[in-house]
């Protein structure tokens, strides 16, 4: 596993990333590729892959330094302060908030469906300071990010955070964006622990937000993505549909999350979770794990909609096969196998890696990974989230996966 993992990065991933993402004309990451990574179309910045790819390059400036990454850790971090300089000049209000999406050059502008801001691309900025501040000890970039986390927080807790490209049904409590905030808080709190400024509060934060996504848990082990505040809405496709990946991904987070909070008692059903939510997304008839499912299991959501394009999105694509999940899929099960002795996990994961490294590489179809496909694993050249081809999930498993290895 860390061979192949490490392999796939050095001649693979951070290659392609590194070779055609970089701007050093106006500064800042072209990631408007196609699926299949061959072209270019088009050189808007999204706000959400930028802070990604600073996160990206400081994390990976850290294994290249430890010799876990063949790597110039200089030239590493070179490139994440001059992304972290680009999002502090063109992408980041004075309220606290980002811009969706800039032109080349850092002017303001907005997403396909006129998206002027996304909790999410604040979130992925922050960690993308927070996570070069760890790697370099330069902690104005945390000051810069602290507003930014602050009015994120604030707003997923209490709903009224925008939610792009995918807008939460009125009536519902997502799981995604708490995860997404739980998550930015661990890497948050993971930089000031490093700098010694970790206090009281932050703890406090970051635990409140482990709470928030422990809620979504079922007795069964998986978890619910939208949680209904009226029970006559459960019949419904909306409450009925789960999405294994941020659950999977969850899961890892929230088992980071203990370990820096000392909070052993919630670890038992953390691992429990982990069998029940690969079975839930496993394809018996072409492997893989589903992006969508029923609660019932790996099948088409069912359940009374409302014709929303969210629903619709969940009815045509349920079947997809996408990197992220089985990417973090992999780390998850990794994790819990090595570090936590699980054997279901250990069995999960040779079952995910096995098809995720089968599936996804392009090798002669691609210059990159091809990250969506249908599901008999086929290439589509279709737009998942955002048009953008993503940096970040593969590049931070595959990291994840090295680091776990080299363990002691």
């Amino acid at each position: 596993m860390r061979t192949t993992a490490r392999r796939e990065l050095e001649t693979v991933i951070l290659p392609f990333w590194l070779e055609r993402g970089i701007d050093s004309a106006h500064g800042g990451f072209h990631t408007c590729f196609d699926n299949r990574g061959r072209t270019l179309v088009s050189t808007d910045k999204y706000t959400w892959s930028q802070g990604r790819f600073v996160w990206l390059l400081a994390r990976a400036a850290r294994l290249a330094d430890r010799g876990l990454l063949g790597a110039d850790p200089h030239a590493l971090v070179g490139h994440a302060r001059a992304g972290a300089d680009f999002l502090a000049k063109h992408a980041i209000r004075d309220d606290g908030t980002c811009h969706f999406v800039t032109t080349t050059d850092g002017a303001p502008s907005a997403g396909p469906n006129g998206e002027t801001r996304s909790v999410y691309a604040d979130c992925f900025v922050v960690m993308g300071l927070a996570e070069l501040a760890a790697t370099t000890g330069e902690g104005h970039w945390l000051e810069l990010a602290e507003p930014i986390l602050a009015r994120a927080d604030r707003e997923i807790s209490d709903g009224t955070a925008p939610t792009p490209p995918y807008d939460v049904p009125a009536g519902f409590v997502a799981f995604g964006p708490r995860m997404i905030l739980l998550n930015t808080l661990l890497v948050h709190a993971e930089a000031l622990e490093r700098l010694g400024r970790l206090r009281a509060p932050d703890r406090d934060r970051l635990s409140a937000a482990l709470e928030t996504v422990l809620a979504h848990r079922l007795t069964d082990g998986t978890f619910v993505e939208m949680r209904p505040l009226d029970a006559g809405e459960d019949d419904t496709l909306v409450a009925r549909h789960r999405v294994p990946g941020h659950a999977l991904e969850g899961l890892w987070v929230a088992l980071h999350t203990t370990m820096l909070l000392d909070r052993h008692d919630v670890v038992e059903d953390l691992l429990a979770s982990v069998g029940p939510l690969c079975s839930s997304a496993w394809d018996e008839t072409h492997g893989g794990l589903v992006r969508y499912a029923d609660r019932d299991g790996a099948s088409a959501p069912r359940g009374r909609d409302h014709g929303t394009p969210y629903e619709q999105l969940v009815l045509r694509t349920w079947d997809t096969k996408l990197w992220w999940v089985h990417t973090e899929a992999a780390y998850t099960t990794a994790l819990a196998a090595r570090r936590y002795g699980s054997e279901t996990a250990a069995a999960w994961f040779e079952r995910i890696w096995a098809y995720t490294i089968d599936t996804f590489p392009g090798r002669g179809d691609g210059t990159e990974w091809i990250q969506i496909r249908d599901r008999a694993g086929r290439p589509l050249d279709e737009v998942v989230a955002l048009p953008v081809k993503d940096p970040f999930h593969i590049a931070r498993n595959l990291m994840q996966l090295v680091e776990l290895e080299a363990e002691p």
